[in-house]
Protein backbone atom coordinates (compact mmCIF):
# COMPACT_ATOMS: atom_id res chain seq x y z
CA UNK A 1 0.00 0.00 0.00
CA UNK A 2 1.26 3.46 -0.93
CA UNK A 3 0.47 6.08 1.75
CA UNK A 4 1.14 9.82 1.84
CA UNK A 5 1.20 11.50 5.29
CA UNK A 6 0.71 15.29 5.22
CA UNK A 7 1.52 16.91 8.56
CA UNK A 8 3.67 19.93 9.40
CA UNK A 9 4.76 18.39 12.71
CA UNK A 10 7.72 16.34 11.51
CA UNK A 11 8.15 14.35 14.69
CA UNK A 12 4.50 13.27 14.67
CA UNK A 13 4.60 12.39 10.96
CA UNK A 14 7.78 10.33 11.34
CA UNK A 15 6.37 8.56 14.40
CA UNK A 16 3.19 7.74 12.50
CA UNK A 17 5.24 6.48 9.55
CA UNK A 18 7.30 4.25 11.85
CA UNK A 19 4.17 2.90 13.53
CA UNK A 20 2.54 2.00 10.22
CA UNK A 21 5.68 0.37 8.84
CA UNK A 22 6.04 -1.67 12.02
CA UNK A 23 2.48 -2.87 11.54
CA UNK A 24 2.99 -3.65 7.85
CA UNK A 25 6.51 -3.59 6.43
CA UNK A 26 5.15 -3.74 2.86
CA UNK A 27 3.75 -0.20 3.12
CA UNK A 28 5.47 2.53 1.11
CA UNK A 29 5.07 5.79 3.04
CA UNK A 30 6.04 9.33 2.09
CA UNK A 31 5.71 12.45 4.26
CA UNK A 32 5.18 16.08 3.26
CA UNK A 33 4.81 19.12 5.52
CA UNK A 34 3.02 21.78 3.45
CA UNK A 35 0.54 22.25 0.62
CA UNK A 36 3.21 23.29 -1.87
CA UNK A 37 5.46 20.35 -1.00
CA UNK A 38 2.49 18.01 -1.26
CA UNK A 39 1.38 19.25 -4.69
CA UNK A 40 4.96 19.05 -5.97
CA UNK A 41 5.29 15.51 -4.62
CA UNK A 42 2.02 14.40 -6.25
CA UNK A 43 2.95 15.96 -9.59
CA UNK A 44 6.29 14.15 -9.59
CA UNK A 45 5.00 10.69 -8.71
CA UNK A 46 3.85 8.27 -11.39
CA UNK A 47 1.01 6.81 -9.34
CA UNK A 48 -1.33 8.46 -6.88
CA UNK A 49 -1.32 7.28 -3.25
CA UNK A 50 -3.67 4.51 -2.23
CA UNK A 51 -4.40 6.61 0.87
CA UNK A 52 -3.69 10.18 2.00
CA UNK A 53 -3.53 10.87 5.75
CA UNK A 54 -4.02 14.61 6.10
CA UNK A 55 -3.64 16.92 9.09
CA UNK A 56 -6.52 19.39 9.00
CA UNK A 57 -4.32 22.26 10.26
CA UNK A 58 -1.46 23.04 7.88
CA UNK A 59 0.57 26.26 7.63
CA UNK A 60 -1.14 28.72 5.33
CA UNK A 61 -3.97 26.43 4.25
CA UNK A 62 -6.86 24.46 5.67
CA UNK A 63 -6.70 20.72 5.07
CA UNK A 64 -10.19 20.83 3.57
CA UNK A 65 -9.05 23.42 1.03
CA UNK A 66 -6.11 21.22 0.12
CA UNK A 67 -8.52 18.36 -0.61
CA UNK A 68 -10.26 20.59 -3.17
CA UNK A 69 -6.85 21.21 -4.74
CA UNK A 70 -6.43 17.46 -5.08
CA UNK A 71 -9.72 17.18 -6.94
CA UNK A 72 -8.80 20.01 -9.32
CA UNK A 73 -5.64 18.03 -10.14
CA UNK A 74 -7.74 14.89 -10.74
CA UNK A 75 -6.31 13.19 -7.64
CA UNK A 76 -9.07 11.09 -6.08
CA UNK A 77 -7.13 9.12 -3.49
CA UNK A 78 -9.17 8.45 -0.33
CA UNK A 79 -8.34 10.95 2.43
CA UNK A 80 -8.24 10.17 6.15
CA UNK A 81 -8.34 13.42 8.11
CA UNK A 82 -6.21 13.79 11.24
CA UNK A 83 -7.08 16.36 13.89
CA UNK A 84 -6.11 17.19 17.46
CA UNK A 85 -9.73 18.27 17.99
CA UNK A 86 -12.38 15.56 17.98
CA UNK A 87 -15.60 17.53 17.68
CA UNK A 88 -18.76 16.53 15.80
CA UNK A 89 -18.68 19.77 13.77
CA UNK A 90 -15.15 19.13 12.48
CA UNK A 91 -15.95 15.50 11.68
CA UNK A 92 -19.10 16.58 9.83
CA UNK A 93 -17.13 19.17 7.85
CA UNK A 94 -14.46 16.60 7.01
CA UNK A 95 -16.92 14.10 5.58
CA UNK A 96 -18.96 16.73 3.75
CA UNK A 97 -15.73 18.14 2.26
CA UNK A 98 -14.93 14.79 0.70
CA UNK A 99 -12.81 13.01 3.31
CA UNK A 100 -13.43 9.29 3.60
CA UNK A 101 -12.59 9.14 7.25
CA UNK A 102 -11.66 11.05 10.39
CA UNK A 103 -9.33 10.03 13.18
CA UNK A 104 -8.16 11.95 16.24
CA UNK A 105 -4.43 12.31 16.88
CA UNK A 106 -5.06 10.97 20.37
CA UNK A 107 -6.31 7.61 19.06
CA UNK A 108 -4.51 4.34 19.72
CA UNK A 109 -2.88 2.17 17.08
CA UNK A 110 -5.82 -0.25 16.94
CA UNK A 111 -8.23 2.58 16.11
CA UNK A 112 -5.88 3.89 13.44
CA UNK A 113 -5.59 0.48 11.79
CA UNK A 114 -9.36 0.08 11.94
CA UNK A 115 -9.81 3.50 10.31
CA UNK A 116 -7.36 2.68 7.51
CA UNK A 117 -8.90 -0.73 6.85
CA UNK A 118 -12.42 0.74 6.81
CA UNK A 119 -11.46 3.49 4.35
CA UNK A 120 -9.59 1.07 2.10
CA UNK A 121 -12.70 -1.13 1.91
CA UNK A 122 -14.44 1.85 0.33
CA UNK A 123 -16.42 2.75 3.45
CA UNK A 124 -16.48 5.92 5.53
CA UNK A 125 -14.87 5.89 8.98
CA UNK A 126 -15.74 8.18 11.88
CA UNK A 127 -15.28 7.62 15.63
CA UNK A 128 -18.19 5.65 17.07
CA UNK A 129 -18.87 8.19 19.81
CA UNK A 130 -19.04 11.25 17.58
CA UNK A 131 -20.60 12.29 14.31
CA UNK A 132 -23.05 9.83 12.84
CA UNK A 133 -25.64 10.23 10.11
CA UNK A 134 -29.14 10.68 11.45
CA UNK A 135 -30.35 7.84 9.25
CA UNK A 136 -27.72 5.68 7.64
CA UNK A 137 -30.08 4.02 5.19
CA UNK A 138 -31.92 7.12 3.92
CA UNK A 139 -30.88 10.03 1.71
CA UNK A 140 -30.21 13.30 3.51
CA UNK A 141 -32.78 15.09 1.38
CA UNK A 142 -35.24 14.44 -1.43
CA UNK A 143 -32.73 15.98 -3.81
CA UNK A 144 -30.10 13.41 -2.89
CA UNK A 145 -31.10 11.04 -5.70
CA UNK A 146 -30.69 13.73 -8.37
CA UNK A 147 -26.93 13.72 -7.74
CA UNK A 148 -26.60 10.04 -8.70
CA UNK A 149 -25.17 9.94 -12.22
CA UNK A 150 -25.66 7.18 -14.78
CA UNK A 151 -22.10 6.01 -14.15
CA UNK A 152 -22.81 5.81 -10.42
CA UNK A 153 -25.96 3.80 -11.12
CA UNK A 154 -23.80 1.38 -13.12
CA UNK A 155 -21.46 1.09 -10.15
CA UNK A 156 -24.38 0.52 -7.80
CA UNK A 157 -25.66 -2.23 -10.09
CA UNK A 158 -22.26 -3.95 -10.00
CA UNK A 159 -22.06 -3.49 -6.24
CA UNK A 160 -25.37 -5.30 -5.95
CA UNK A 161 -23.74 -8.20 -7.79
CA UNK A 162 -21.03 -8.35 -5.13
CA UNK A 163 -18.16 -7.08 -7.28
CA UNK A 164 -15.16 -5.47 -5.59
CA UNK A 165 -13.55 -2.20 -6.74
CA UNK A 166 -10.99 -3.80 -9.07
CA UNK A 167 -13.67 -5.91 -10.73
CA UNK A 168 -15.95 -2.89 -11.18
CA UNK A 169 -13.05 -0.92 -12.65
CA UNK A 170 -12.31 -3.71 -15.13
CA UNK A 171 -15.98 -4.09 -16.06
CA UNK A 172 -16.41 -0.36 -16.74
CA UNK A 173 -12.96 0.33 -18.19
CA UNK A 174 -12.02 2.88 -15.53
CA UNK A 175 -9.41 2.99 -12.78
CA UNK A 176 -9.93 1.61 -9.27
CA UNK A 177 -9.30 5.12 -7.89
CA UNK A 178 -12.13 6.45 -10.06
CA UNK A 179 -14.41 3.74 -8.68
CA UNK A 180 -13.46 4.81 -5.14
CA UNK A 181 -14.22 8.44 -5.97
CA UNK A 182 -17.66 7.51 -7.30
CA UNK A 183 -18.35 5.37 -4.23
CA UNK A 184 -17.61 8.24 -1.88
CA UNK A 185 -19.97 10.49 -3.84
CA UNK A 186 -22.64 7.77 -3.76
CA UNK A 187 -22.27 7.33 0.00
CA UNK A 188 -22.66 11.06 0.60
CA UNK A 189 -25.59 11.44 -1.79
CA UNK A 190 -27.47 8.54 -0.21
CA UNK A 191 -26.31 9.39 3.32
CA UNK A 192 -24.96 5.88 3.95
CA UNK A 193 -21.68 4.58 5.31
CA UNK A 194 -21.06 1.32 3.49
CA UNK A 195 -21.77 -0.69 0.36
CA UNK A 196 -24.56 -2.80 1.82
CA UNK A 197 -26.58 0.25 2.86
CA UNK A 198 -25.94 1.94 -0.50
CA UNK A 199 -27.33 -1.05 -2.40
CA UNK A 200 -30.28 -1.30 0.00
CA UNK A 201 -31.25 2.34 -0.56
CA UNK A 202 -30.66 2.12 -4.32
CA UNK A 203 -32.94 -0.90 -4.61
CA UNK A 204 -35.62 0.61 -2.39
CA UNK A 205 -35.68 3.86 -4.34
CA UNK A 206 -35.56 2.25 -7.78
CA UNK A 207 -32.12 3.58 -8.68
CA UNK A 208 -31.21 0.05 -9.70
CA UNK A 209 -33.36 -2.98 -10.43
CA UNK A 210 -33.64 -6.09 -8.28
CA UNK A 211 -31.32 -8.78 -9.61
Amino acid sequence: MNILIIDDHQLFAESLKMLLQNLDSSMTIACTQSASETIEHLKNTHTHPDLIILDVNLPGINGFSLMHRFQSLDIWSPVLILSATESPSIIKTAIESGATGFIAKSCNSASLVNAINTVMRGEIYTPNTTYQSDNKDSPSSEDGFSHITNRQKEILHLLAQGLINKQIASELGISANTVKAHLYEIFRSLNVRNRTSAVKVALRQGLINQL
